[in-house]
């Protein structure tokens, strides 16, 4: 039994076995949400009886909140494929041997960050210590958006608001329980293709490092979101991401003709598993004004906290010659006046340094985990050790003004700017 409140407007919803409860609210509104009796889960994770959850920002619809309870859920497929993939881990704990390596595919808006949840949640409450590894750039739904990344599930998935206290909190405290990060700096792999790639390797070499080194997590295993291009270059990220992280599972969420490819890709390989699930009748197709706007949130939220674990972020001047700037290169004079047989490909992962700083402007920026003797040509297989915002640009006394979650020096004089702008409110 739940209670719902909406603007002083409560009500109560009975809810029948195997049923859902379907909600979507606007950024600038909120809801709560109370279970008054009985047991509810959102993502994996239970409601505690009598607490009352408030929600803003959530699902797909835009100034408008409403609901309704829907029998024909696909909770009972998810939780037989979560105990399949558990029979692995047995498995695997038995022999000694790495856990499970489940990578979820899927088109755009199909509910694939929701079945990772669900499943990293019904792992930890059998005692499992998953990762979480997400390759979604255009979310930012572990830290920021621009990064992929991996976290460790050693605490059950916040309801109200996911990753983003325990994300939050250990980047504004220098915590070591920072999720892992390799900054991209794009939305859509598709815009560098070969960067992207670079960082999803990085991250994956790093990720098996540490499952080698943590005997806890090593039979858990991992589950990895990826984004929903489903195209020619969204195959080639899948094949790439199959080959880096040595995945034997492979989820394919609501689109028959990408399960049917991957059948045939990979028939040959009994080592691969390929899995088809039907996606939840209430996911909702997010538009262009909503993914900006959940962009925007989790850029704030980085720095000012969330409703339940706020923060107060640091301004600070630094000097132009105390920080050293970067950006993917590009070609600056146009192909037509290039020399024949050269192209701008070599230029997909090099850096070059800002010297115009006022190109800097509101940009949101990774801190990389370099020293001041790291060849610039490594500079993007270093990992972050967090992010800061310009706000600020004085060309004449050469100084910058940057937002900072954590107070005093910067860790590292390295930081790598990438497309994201966001003006501070």
């Amino acid at each position: 039994m739940l209670e719902k409140n909406n603007l002083g407007d409560k009500r109560i919803v009975d809810l029948e076995a195997d049923s859902e409860f379907r909600f979507e609210v606007d950024f600038k509104a909120q809801v709560q949400i109370k279970l008054v009796k009985g047991t509810a889960e959102i993502f994996g994770t239970e409601l505690a009886e009598g607490v009352e959850y408030t929600f803003s920002g959530r699902k797909a619809a835009v100034y408008t909140w409403h609901e309704y309870t829907a029998n024909e859920t696909p909770m009972t497929s998810y939780l037989n494929t979560h105990l399949a993939i558990q029979q692995l881990r047995d498995m695997a704990r038995s022999s000694n041997e790495l856990g499970p390596r489940v990578l979820v595919i899927g088109p755009h808006d199909v509910g694939k960050t929701s079945l990772c949840k669900i499943m990293a949640s019904y792992a930890f409450r059998q005692g499992e210590k998953p990762l979480y590894v997400s390759l979604d750039t255009a979310e930012g739904s572990i830290t920021m958006p621009g990064a992929v990344t991996a976290t460790a599930i050693s605490h059950l998935i916040d309801i109200e608001e996911g990753f983003g206290s325990s994300a939050t909190t250990a980047a504004s405290m220098g915590s070591t329980t920072m999720p892992l990060a390799y900054y991209y700096g794009y939305e859509n792999p598709s815009e560098n293709v070969k960067m992207y790639k670079l960082v999803v390797s990085r991250l994956a070499h790093t990720v098996k490092s540490r499952l080698a080194a943590d005997p806890e997590s090593r039979t858990s295993g991992f589950i990895i979101d990826t984004p929903g291009l489903i195209n020619q270059v969204g195959y080639e990220l899948i094949w790439h991401a199959i080959e880096e992280f040595s995945v034997n599972v492979v989820v394919v969420l609501g689109h028959e003709r990408l399960y049917s490819d991957m059948m045939k890709t990979y028939k040959n390989q009994d080592n691969i598993s390929i899995v088809k699930l039907n996606k939840s009748g209430g996911v909702v197709e997010r538009d262009k004004q909503f993914k900006v706007q959940l962009q925007r949130s989790k850029i704030q939220e980085y720095f000012y906290g969330t409703p339940k674990c706020e923060l107060s972020p640091y301004s600070m001047l630094v000097n132009f010659g105390d920080i050293n700037v970067w950006r993917v290169g590009e070609a600056i004079a146009p192909s037509s006046a290039l020399p024949m047989m050269v192209g701008t490909k070599d230029s997909e992962t090099e850096v070059v340094k800002v010297d115009s700083f006022d190109m800097c402007l509101h940009s949101v920026m990774a801190i990389l985990d370099a020293d001041d003797a790291e060849h610039e040509n490594k500079l993007l297989q270093c990992s972050v050790v967090g992010f800061i915002y310009i706000s600020d640009v004085n060309e004449e006394k050469k100084k910058m003004t940057i937002l900072s979650p954590s107070p005093g020096r910067l860790p590292r004089r390295h930081v790598l700017m990438g497309s994201f702008k966001w003006m501070e409110t």
